[in-house]
């Protein structure tokens, strides 16, 4: 059976809900200054790292823009470069964020790389983007799972036809994994019996239909049994896949510097103020973005060329 066209991105989308999440309780609590240490050395981990984003400002499924926005289906897309410094965020309004401010008390600097572009009917149309901050927020300490906030701002905005990319901070939602093989092989163990174990309880369910009347009114209990426990094993199975960064999780993955893992695609968002007093943040998804690649500093790559060829004329 093929999966649905919006598959991937439901998927995707949903586990941005579910790291929305406070993080797991741990046997023994974390301390508030453990907890920001932990946030602290995934940020550290990001220092410097350097990627390229395909940007998809367009309706998607779940969207609480209003019906009109992008209601054509249509996309506007570009390429943006950005850097993940390890300046500390000067701008007091910035710190402010209640997006980071769950994450660390002290966010980054995020610095675009480049001054991307995109084509609509009045040619090539550049866009000017400011920066930002991030934070990253433990989610799951056995996985070494956070989640990766960070914003840009977008003075002038964009539009292609009936899609705008609004003049404001613009929200990008995603994640990241700190490697560990030691619980990623745990996981893949508790995967492997998970999975062993809800097969053969289907193989119960199926052995059940084909039982006479009186035997499935005497075991009616039983199965129910049986398919309670299949469902709370399914569970914890999708749970283990969305919350390691195995080879089945249904996110495509690339591996990063520093022994950083990190989700293909992520999501991008605005932010509303909702509620009966009108005082609730709210986060409107307008899109989507890829990870297309990672790429060194250009002054270490210069470094680092100087320095062989030191090397070379030394031999």
């Amino acid at each position: 059976m093929s999966l649905p066209k919006y598959a991937p991105l439901l998927i995707l989308l949903v586990i941005c809900l579910y790291q929305s999440r406070p993080c797991k309780a741990l046997s023994t609590p974390l301390s508030k200054s453990s907890y920001e240490s932990i946030n602290s050395s995934a940020i550290s981990k990001l220092s410097q790292l350097q990627c390229a984003l395909q940007i998809s400002v367009g309706r998607i499924p779940g969207t609480a823009m209003p019906k009109e926005w992008a209601a054509s289906g249509a996309r506007l897309a570009f390429s943006l470069e950005i850097e993940f410094t390890d300046e500390l965020c000067s701008d007091y309004e910035m710190t402010k964020e209640s997006l980071l401010q769950q994450a660390t008390k002290n966010p980054r600097l995020v610095v675009p790389l480049n001054e991307p572009s995109f084509v609509s009917t009045k040619g090539q149309e550049k866009i000017v983007v400011k920066e930002g901050a991030f934070g990253c927020q433990l989610q799951t300490p056995q996985a070494q799972q956070y989640a990766l906030r960070f914003f840009l701002d977008f003075p002038n905005g964009a539009q292609r036809n009936d899609v705008t990319l609004p003049s404001e901070r613009i929200y990008f939602l995603w994640s990241c994994w700190i490697m560990n093989e030691a619980s990623i092989d745990m996981a893949e163990g508790l995967k492997a019996r998970l999975e062993e174990r809800i097969a053969e309880l289907g193989q119960q369910l199926e052995d059940f239909q084909s039982k006479n009347v009186l035997e499935k009114a005497m075991g009616m209990r039983q199965n129910v049994l049986l398919v309670e426990k299949k469902g709370k094993m399914q569970a914890q199975l999708a749970e283990v896949i969305n919350t390691y960064p195995l080879a089945s999780n249904p996110m495509e993955l690339a591996t990063g510097p520093n022994g950083l893992i990190f989700p293909k695609e992520g999501v991008i968002a605005v932010k509303r103020w909702g509620g009966s007093l009108g005082t609730r943040e709210q986060y409107h998804w307008v899109g989507t973005f890829t990870l297309k690649e990672f790429f060194e500093d250009a002054e270490e790559e210069e470094g680092d060329e100087e320095k062989s060829a030191e090397i070379g004329n030394t031999q």
